[in-house]
Parts: structure tokens; C-alpha cells; sequence
């Protein structure tokens, strides 16, 4: 059996499990320890299936780079599996396609991330080539190469998509010059800029025991998954240098909405309205999350959907959500509509925006969704690799192991009062980014 067909084996059976309540307790309880060296393990046996997720996480994300080497983290973070001292790219290529394929890395806006997903009998070998290519790359120089060449064609192609366009345009107001305004993948012009120094220098600073969480999942005890991280990691060190200091908020609209437009021979617009709103940690989250379910979060549920889709057929798709982060976040809607319907389905979406933040929500509105978002809440867990996500994340936040019951009791303690002070506090269209990618000509934009 492979690890993928064992995947989806696991998933049906952790499934069943996150059911019934004192199972799915105990799918999410795990322990947690503190190692030498500054790094956090957290470890959730499972022995009903023989694979084992394993996940490292760094403080090594985008956040880190400075303006002009935009792209560096995420280069870095590809570059592990492109080289070591003990192994080629085509070497590392061939074991992991042996073990699974299931290595990986990447960088996010805050972190870094390596991953790979085993049997419990390659959990050796496996776990060697993870400390290889996280202690050990070379970033070689003709594969820098040809990563970069391969990054600018992708980035070529998505200059004319109306999705990233929009996004790009949409952040880089939202946020200015904070990290959050960048895109992970960099832009053409820092690419080039970026050597295989950058790349060295990068991964001394930021990766090490210093602040790296270790999450191991599935067919391991925690006294051997201690033995095999302290075995291949003790002693590592990241210099930790200084950080690029992260601006403040991003220009005052004025108290007005502030307009993007962006002019392409599109035969729809695609339109993103959002403001700066709340990070993962603040206290309105629950409430807020609700909230935007019942507005524009809970598909053909939600106001805006049922009324600029369903009633009215004005959009393709229309979808809100809050993107909370470490350290501020932010709420948007998206939509994708006729250039002739763009005027329309904005003013629409705001007005139900402004109804919500006048009149509130019904009790029957509340309670569904509240009943939806703690219902589909164990749909999170149906496999090893989500399992491991989560932890990750709590442990990120600075959350408690027990965070998933407490999330819930925040989520069915939301109540209408706070539904409606989380619309008016954390959604505010005076400072709101109207950003529309299409056919202005045919659209006659009244923003």
C-alpha cells in the first residue's frame, strides 16, 4: 500500500472519529515540549495506520526580506530540495520520489515551512534527508538559475490575469510598504537582483532551533520523535540577525473609499472591496467570523450571494473572508462579474454590507451559522497532514493544545450583539479599497 492510497484510508477513519466527541477530543490532544536550543515539539501519535507527517516550521517568511529582495524567502525555502553537501538535486529527486515524493518546502508571509509525509518504515531515511536539506543546502548555483528562470516565466504569465492583478493592486494599497503589501513570489525586477549569497545569508539568519516548531504526526511515540529531532538538530544555531523593521499602517484613505482601477480587454470584471481589519489573535475574531459567514463567507447562504447571484444573477462568484494574520489581517470581497454589471453588484454587496451594520442578523441567521461553522469544524482533520497544520498553527498564535475546544465554545457563545458591533467595528467603508480589474470603457464605473 502507498502512502497516498494510506492517506485517504486515514482520512475516512480520523473522519469517523471527529464525529463523536470523545473521539475527536482525542484526535486533537497531543503533547507538547519545549527542546534545547529554543525549538518547540509537538507530537500526536496515532498508531491505527503506518505513516508518519512531519512538519518544521521557521521564522523565515517573506516578513523578513527588505523591499529590494522581494521573493527571497520563497527562493530560499525552494532552493532546500535543489542541492546539499551530500546529495544533488537529481539525488534528493530520486529518494524522495523512493519515499513518496512527500518532501517539500515553501515560505509564507510570516513563516517557512518543510514537510514530508512517510511510511513508518522509510521514517529513517526520511527524516535524514529532512535534516539534510534543512541544515545542509548548497544552494548551487546553475539551479538558482534555472528556478529563477522558471519563477519570472510563471510571473510573466500571471501579469495579465485579472485575479492577481487585482490582488497585487489590493494589497500593495491596503498595506503600503508593510510585508503584508508584497507578494511572497517577488517581483521580476527584485528577482533579478537576488544571488546565491542572498540565499546563504538568508538561511543562516533564519533557520535554527531558535523558534522552529517541530509537529510530528501518526505512527511515532514522543520519546522517539525527541531522540530523532534532538539526534539531527541539537546544536543548530541561526544567527538571527536584525529583522527589517515593518512599517506602521498603510496611508490614511482621507475617510473615503479609496478607488483602484485597472484597465484590460476583459470580458468580465473582477473586483476586490476590503478594508484593514483584525489579526488572528484579537478577541473579535469569533464574532467577526460569524459574521462574515452570514454575510458574504457562507456561499449561497450568505446575503450577498443569495441576492447578487441567486436573486439577481449579477455575479459569477461572490465570496467574503476575513485574512487575519500575525500582526493585523484584513476583510475583502471578491467578485466576478458581466463589465456591464460591475456598478451593480457593488452597489449591492454595499448596501447589504450597510443593512448588516444597521439592522444586525435574525436569530435563525446566528444559529445556522453557528451550527455550520462547529459542524464542518472537524472536517479540518480528515488527514495526518491537516492535523499537523493545525498544531502548527495553534502553536503559532501562542494558543493552548486544548485550543479546539475552546474555539468552539467561542464560536457558539457569539451572539447578535456581536455580530452586528463586529460589522460595524471591523468592515468600514470609509476605508475601504474599491479594486476593479476589467473593461472600464464597458463597465462605466460609477466609483
Amino acid at each position: 500500500m502507498t502512502v497516498r492510497s494510506m492517506g485517504r484510508a486515514a482520512a475516512a477513519f480520523i473522519l469517523c472519529l471527529a464525529l463523536t466527541p470523545p473521539a475527536f477530543a482525542a484526535v486533537l490532544s497531543y503533547d507538547r515540549e519545549e527542546l534545547p536550543g529554543g525549538a518547540v515539539l509537538l507530537v500526536k501519535e496515532s498508531h491505527e495506520l503506518p505513516i508518519v507527517t512531519i512538519r518544521v516550521s521557521f521564522q523565515g517568511g517573506s516578513r523578513y526580506e527588505t523591499l529590494d529582495k522581494q521573493g527571497l524567502a520563497s527562493l530560499t525555502a525552494g532552493m532546500l530540495l535543489r542541492g546539499t553537501r551530500n546529495r544533488s538535486a537529481s539525488a534528493i529527486e530520486r529518494l524522495n520520489d523512493g519515499l513518496g515524493g512527500g518532501a517539500s518546502a515553501s515560505a509564507g508571509r510570516d513563516f517557512s515551512t518543510a514537510s514530508i509525509r512517510l511510511l513508518t518504515r522509510d521514517l529513517e531515511r526520511g527524516f535524514k534527508l529532512l535534516a539534510d536539506i534543512l541544515r545542509r543546502p548548497t544552494f548551487p548555483r546553475n539551479e538558482l538559475k534555472k528556478m529563477k528562470v522558471r519563477l519570472l516565466g510563471s510571473l510573466q504569465r500571471k501579469k495579465d490575469r485579472p485575479g492577481y492583478l487585482a490582488n497585487k493592486a489590493f494589497r500593495k494599497r491596503l498595506f503600503g510598504s508593510h510585508p503584508y503589501g508584497r507578494q511572497v513570489e517577488g517581483l521580476p525586477e527584485t528577482i533579478r537582483k537576488i544571488g546565491r549569497r542572498d540565499l546563504v545569508q538568508f538561511h543562516r539568519n533564519r533557520y535554527g532551533m531558535k523558534g522552529a516548531i517541530f509537529v510530528i504526526v501518526g505512527d511515532i511515540t514522543l520519546a522517539r520523535a525527541r531522540d530523532m529531532v534532538l539526534g539531527r538538530f541539537r546544536g543548530w544555531k541561526a544567527r538571527m540577525g536584525p529583522s527589517p523593521a515593518i512599517p506602521a499602517d498603510a496611508a490614511d484613505t482621507g475617510g473615503k473609499m479609496s478607488i483602484i482601477k485597472i484597465d484590460r480587454p476583459f470580458k468580465q470584471v473582477t473586483v476586490i472591496l476590503g478594508n484593514r481589519s483584525l489579526s488572528r489573535r484579537h478577541k473579535d475574531f469569533y464574532a467577526a467570523r460569524v459574521m462574515n459567514y452570514i454575510l458574504g463567507g457562507g456561499g449561497f447562504e450568505s446575503r450577498i450571494t443569495n441576492n447578487i447571484r441567486e436573486e439577481k444573477g449579477l455575479v459569477y462568484s461572490a465570496y467574503s473572508y476575513f485574512a487575519a494574520g500575525m500582526d493585523t489581517g484584513h476583510w475583502r470581497l471578491m467578485l466576478q462579474t458581466k463589465n456591464i454589471s460591475a456598478n451593480q453588484a457593488i452597489s449591492e454587496s454595499i448596501a447589504e454590507i450597510r443593512l448588516m451594520q444597521e439592522k444586525g442578523v435574525s436569530e435563525r441567521e446566528l444559529e445556522e451559522a453557528k451550527a455550520f461553522i462547529t459542524g464542518n469544524f472537524a472536517t479540518r482533520f480528515q488527514s495526518s497532514s491537516r492535523i499537523a497544520g493545525y498544531m502548527m498553527s495553534v502553536e503559532r498564535l501562542g494558543f493552548p493544545a486544548d485550543y479546539a475546544g475552546k474555539y468552539l465554545d467561542l464560536i457558539r457563545a457569539v451572539t447578535k450583539e456581536q455580530v452586528q458591533a463586529a460589522a460595524k467595528k471591523h468592515i468600514r467603508m470609509d476605508e475601504a479599497i474599491l479594486t476593479v480589474v476589467g473593461n472600464l470603457d464597458e463597465a462605466k464605473l460609477e466609483y
